[in-house]
């Protein structure tokens, strides 16, 4: 399995950071979308297939198509949040490459019609503000952003935030409301809007590929990866491998063995591997190494592509664990942070979640109370969709119940005395930390 990179083309040139140094490497996305006009851009990408990178993976151009039959977006919003655990791709991005995504945000605002754009980051992503701060004074000074250009302002924000909040989340945080999701998101109501005016929320990744698709048009682009899923994936792969790190590769060209066992160079010290969570902590479901030859293309999975394979291909986020981790003490981590995270708006996070996080942390400790494994897993399956507000608290039922089901006897067995894995809780440091930009 080999690496080809579309969104990070060009990410190990030497301060590629700086505007000089991008504009003359070439490109062209912005002037074509220029040339093409809204219309063209928003058929060009229609015609490319790319689909958002945020877990969702919806046609780019569909949405856009819907939008602008509803008379288009005042307001363009990049979500650079990336609340969740283990995701670092969009953080790299901008910190290496923020003149791509600028001109991924300056194509898409042409293409919605919005007339300014707001970068929503987290305040603790310190080297990706200070890099998009120097490259957004860049293009203030070659007037191309402020003045008669495109306002676009950088927007961040303090504190844990909630994951799987849908789109208005960043909305909500730039209105200087609570970090939580709205009931009329804009995946299941009205459409998203920001201060009383429509807008367009993407992912800054999803912007990223937009000038690789203007630039070498939509037919190249669909070239590489699935027919399902055209394009590439930048998998942000962690835990106990000895090459931790960012691998963009083009999607359905191999699984997620080699990913973990070939690019990530497989588990420390050799040991066995015993799970990969693919999808981050929503990973459903828990992969074991029998598991790994599942591929690597979202329309092979039953979310989001309506595949044969049951589960959630998810966002890119793999995290690794080898047979010194726990199962009933990965979930009780898992379940302890999405309820510190929770906005605590509805009763599957506020109610659900920490008492999730209770039982794990009595059944790790070997004194759970009479019952409390099977209420567990009961009630773990019964933290949906149609109870909550955004995908938070589902996330963390999913979760828990992939890992009870995965590993059933590890769970029973903790009934009976506390953790029986023999856990290795030294520090693990890899043989090569494998970051390369």
């Amino acid at each position: 399995m080999n690496e080809h990179r579309l969104l990070f083309e060009g990410i190990d040139v030497p301060d590629v950071d700086r505007y000089h140094v991008y504009r003359r490497r070439g490109g062209g996305g912005l002037a074509r979308a220029l040339a093409l006009g809204p219309e063209g851009v928003v058929e060009e990408v229609t015609a490319s297939g790319l689909l958002g990178r945020g877990g969702s993976w919806r046609p780019v151009g569909e949405r856009w198509k819907a939008l602008r039959e509803r008379g288009g977006a005042r307001y363009l919003v990049t979500d650079l949040l990336e609340p969740e655990p283990a995701r670092f791709r969009d953080r790299k991005l901008a910190e290496r490459h923020p003149h791509r995504l600028l001109e991924g945000v300056r194509i898409a605002a042409l293409a919605t019609g919005a007339s300014a754009a707001f970068l929503c980051i987290r305040a603790d992503a310190v080297r990706a503000r200070k890099a998009l701060a120097v490259a957004l004074a860049e293009l203030r000074e070659s007037g191309e952003v402020g003045g008669h250009g495109l306002p676009i302002h950088l927007h961040p924000v303090p504190g844990s935030l909630p994951v799987a909040a849908g789109d208005s989340l960043a909305l909500n945080l730039i209105e200087g409301g609570r970090p939580e999701p709205r009931a009329a998101d804009g995946t299941r109501g009205p459409a998203t809007s920001l201060f009383g005016e429509p807008a367009a929320v993407h992912t800054a990744s999803t912007l990223g590929y937009l000038p690789q698709v203007m630039a070498g048009g939509s037919a190249a682009f669909r070239a590489v990866g699935s027919a399902s899923a055209p394009g590439t994936q930048v998998f942000c792969i962690s835990g106990l491998v000895r090459r931790p790190g960012l691998y963009e590769v083009a999607l359905g060209s191999g699984t997620f063995r080699g990913l973990v066992e070939g690019l990530a160079g497989g588990t420390l010290d050799g040991r066995p591997l015993k799970f990969v969570l693919h999808s981050g902590y929503g990973s459903r479901p828990v992969l074991r190494e029998a598991d790994l030859d599942r591929p690597v293309d979202p329309g092979a999975w039953s979310s989001p592509g309506g595949g044969g394979l049951e589960g959630d291909f998810g966002s890119g986020a793999v995290i690794v664990a080898d047979e010194t981790v726990c199962a009933v003490d990965t979930a009780r981590l898992v379940a302890s942070y999405l309820a510190g995270a929770s906005c605590a708006l509805c009763t599957p996070c506020r109610e659900g979640l920490a008492w999730a996080a209770g039982v794990l942390q009595r059944l790790e400790a070997g004194a759970p109370k009479a019952g409390e494994l099977e209420q567990l897993r009961s009630r773990a399956a019964s933290l949906t969709s149609p109870l909550a507000m955004c995908g938070h608290g589902p996330l963390g039922g999913s979760a828990v119940s992939a890992l009870a089901t995965a590993f059933a006897e590890e769970f029973e067995a903790h009934l009976h005395g506390g953790c029986p894995v023999a856990k290795d809780l030294s520090m693990k440091s890899p043989e090569s930390i494998h970051v390369r930009f």
